[in-house]
């Protein structure tokens, strides 16, 4: 596959022109509509993105540039299985958010839970969406640390996005034990243009996204994005709709070739309706059955007659869904000579949501707001034998949420539960990494992190004897490392290994701390060991890639309903090990053609999991951890006398796996196989393009996110969650100028 992406902005020493000189239409249609769009699932070393030359060209692979690891490197060259995505392919084959993004990397699984996106990487991940509780995988934007409540806005306006496995704890700090997800904006460049992109579907979907970029004058340029998504609800009732508004603003000043200031802002506006809770592995009858559901249509959240008495709100409806998300950043960048460049990254963002939706048949809402500032300021540098960056990081959280579950009035049933809490973080780091060069083929890896955190929570809640209060305050102490090696054995050929660890700070439970039920969380650690190859032969034609890795991880998050205190409480399992292969394939047989296959093997095991109470989950598979996923895909390109018509197709198989480390029948989702498919005319100008698209051929009902226990037939074996979107299908045109 070609592997094209244009390269990332910031270099160890800037040049040429005052501001880049890039035709937008390096954008959605000249470097990507035109473009070769994989459509295998993705894998190490793999990014979906073609150049224009691969409808006339030599139909070879090419290079593509990334910057996960801080620094600019080519992915062949990178000791790690980085997954590039194409921001133009991105939406050019319909995935707009980070969730439709799951089909196309491996061994992951992007969840969206409202406007949380529920991150698992290699089995390492967590499903706990209160506010105090910071993933084990994060999300970066423009190089921001995103937290998870605010990352379920849409994909527009893209530069590419990285997925790196593994834990980061040495460049990225906290809550990166298992990998970290980079997005990255186009900037603005020095060439007026826009471009855009409109599409609909079945469910009403309407996409509406574009792009216009401005040069003010010779060093300094602006650039406005706006995107919008609608489409009526997947559920009978009308639930889990879409009517989201996104728009970016961004200026890039560049007064000399040393020095640039690039300054963003952006508003994400989420409306519509939230899925709303259905009962998981129960059948018509009330049995549990995994795979089963109450209506022969997964889809139908309403709940049969003979269960409305159980209702205290009566039958579910759409529930209501306010959400807002503004973040400010900006990236100043300094040559102080010829091989050293100071980099400052600030940000600002505010969070606020406040869903209302039907959790089981029970009413359930709940707020939150959130305010964030980070800082980063780093230096790095590039003597030929030695690579660098070292730096200095801090940020400040502040979270506050309610949560309330069975009403707000006698009509609506009193409710059972609620939650009010406040969450502070903050912290300072010092990181550093370099690369040494001690041969032409041979280089060696070391890096290292300092990290203190200062936690503090407090809140109330009810339970069997009223209003009851809690509070909690903790200061960590951490540190991580990387080494690595790096061994060129052939032109075309790259060995590696590494040990790396991660770290993420402890937390509380929102309840009163006892003596015999402690309310707090220990701290999460993770080293992995890992050890691949990257190659290509016959001319660029063929590309093989793989990666084996083990990670030994203690203390992990995990959460289940607890009847003592009346809530979902989170646990440390003591140990679990991680080990697995993932395997790449890339062959381009001709300038029309291309295969992909990906192979993913993943050992999620439960080492050591005993429970306060005695019970034991020793040797379980860790939640939505299947052990085999593999991805296939085909297009093929036919020409026409003024364009081409690409054919492509996606096949993707996960193996079962379960919910929750219960392992309740309820929670089971079975494995499956899901497809994509498209069919689109490109001009040969590259101005313009029209398709079709369905995914999810085969109609499969894929659990989205599900915790044991159904409230409506209570069951303590069944399951409550939501779903996957379902088929779905439509026409796509984009347009540049």
């Amino acid at each position: 596959m070609h592997h094209i992406v244009r390269a990332p902005h910031r270099a160890p020493r800037m040049g040429g022109t005052p501001l880049p000189k890039a035709r937008l239409g390096a954008g959605l249609l000249r470097a990507a509509a035109p473009v070769a769009l994989i459509a295998a699932g993705m894998t190490p070393s793999t990014a979906i993105a073609q150049s224009a030359s691969a409808a006339t060209g030599s139909g070879t692979i090419e290079e593509i540039v990334v910057t996960a690891q801080k620094e600019r490197s080519t992915l062949q060259k990178t000791a790690a299985a980085i997954t590039a995505l194409s921001g133009d392919a991105l939406l050019a084959t319909g995935v707009t958010d980070i969730r439709a993004a799951q089909a196309y990397v491996p061994s992951v699984r992007f969840q969206q839970q409202g406007a949380a996106t529920e991150v698992y990487i290699r089995g390492v991940g967590s499903s706990i969406d209160s506010p105090q509780y910071e993933p084990p995988t994060s999300v970066h934007f423009n190089g921001v640390y995103v937290p998870r409540n605010a990352t379920g806005g849409a994909f527009y306006d893209l530069e590419r996005v990285e997925v790196l496995p593994g834990p980061q704890g040495t460049l990225y700090g906290r809550s990166t034990l298992g990998g970290t997800v980079q997005i990255i904006a186009k900037r603005p460049t020095r060439d007026f243009g826009s471009e855009s992109l409109v599409e609909g579907g079945n469910y009403s979907f309407a996409h509406v996204s574009t792009a216009v970029n401005v040069p003010v004058s010779e060093t300094l340029a602006v650039r406005g994005a706006f995107d919008y998504q609608y489409h009526k609800g997947y559920q009978s009732s009308g639930a889990d709709s879409a009517n989201n508004y996104s728009a970016r603003l961004s200026a890039l000043y560049k007064p000399s070739d040393d020095l640039s200031a690039y300054v963003w802002a952006s508003v994400t506006d989420l409306n519509g309706h939230p899925a709303n809770f259905i009962s998981i592995g129960v059948d018509p009858a009330g049995a549990v059955t995994p795979g089963k559901f109450l209506n022969s249509n997964p889809w139908d959240d309403r709940f049969p007659a003979s269960l409305l008495p159980l209702l205290p709100t009566g039958q579910v409806k759409p529930g209501e869904w306010r959400y807002k998300n503004i973040m400010v950043g900006g990236e100043l960048n300094w040559n102080l000579s010829d091989s050293v460049v100071l980099t400052y990254i600030p940000s600002y963002l505010t969070f606020y949501s406040e869903p209302r939706f039907y959790f089981g048949g029970i009413l359930a809402a709940a707020t939150e707001k959130d305010k964030q500032t980070t800082h980063e300021l780093r230096l790095s540098g590039d003597n030929g034998r030695l690579k660098w960056v070292a730096g200095l990081y801090g940020y400040r959280l502040v979270s506050s949420g309610t949560v309330f579950v069975g009403g707000f009035s006698a009509a609506e049933g009193a409710f059972p539960t609620s939650n009010v809490t406040r969450h502070r973080a903050k912290g300072l780091a010092l990181f550093g990494q370099a690369t040494y060069r001690l041969s032409d083929q041979l280089r060696l890896i070391a890096g290292g992190r300092y990290s203190h955190d200062d936690r503090v929570g407090n809140g109330f809640y009810f339970d069997a004897t009223g209003l009851a209060f809690y509070d909690y305050g903790r200061k960590f102490n951490h540190g991580d490392f990387k080494v690595g090696v790096e061994y060129d054995a052939a032109p075309e050929v790259m060995l590696y290994a590494t040990v790396q660890s991660g770290f993420q700070p402890g937390t509380f439970n929102q309840f009163r701390s006892t003596a015999a039920v402690p309310n707090d969380i220990k701290s999460a650690k993770l080293i992995a060991y890992t050890g691949g190859f990257k190659s290509r032969a016959f001319g660029d034609t063929l590309q093989i890639n793989n990666e084996a890795f083990f990670y030994n991880y203690e203390n992990l998050f995990v959460s289940a309903y607890d009847a003592l205190t009346n809530s979902t409480r989170t646990f440390n399992a003591q140990r679990a090990h991680i080990y697995g292969d993932q395997l790449d394939v890339i062959f381009k047989p001709t300038r029309s053609d291309q295969f992909t296959l990906t192979v993913g093997y993943l050992h999620a095991r439960y080492k050591k999991f005993i429970l306060p109470g005695g019970a034991s989950y020793s040797g379980s598979q860790i939640q939505y951890s299947p052990d085999w996923t593999i991805s296939a895909g085909y297009f093929h390109d036919f020409d026409l006398p003024k364009g081409y018509v690409r054919a492509q197709v996606n096949t993707r198989f996960e193996d079962s796996f379960f919910g929750d480390y219960l392992h309740s029948p309820g929670t089971r989702q079975g494995s499956y196989t899901k497809t994509d498919a498209s069919l689109t005319y490109y001009d040969d100008d590259g101005r313009w393009s029209f398709g079709i698209w369905a995914k999810n051929l085969e109609k499969e009902a894929v659990e989205a996110a599900v915790a044991t226990g159904s409230l409506t037939p209570f069951n303590p074996l069944a399951g409550t969650g939501s779903l996957e979107p379902p088929r779905t299908y439509g026409v796509r045109a984009t347009f540049k100028m």
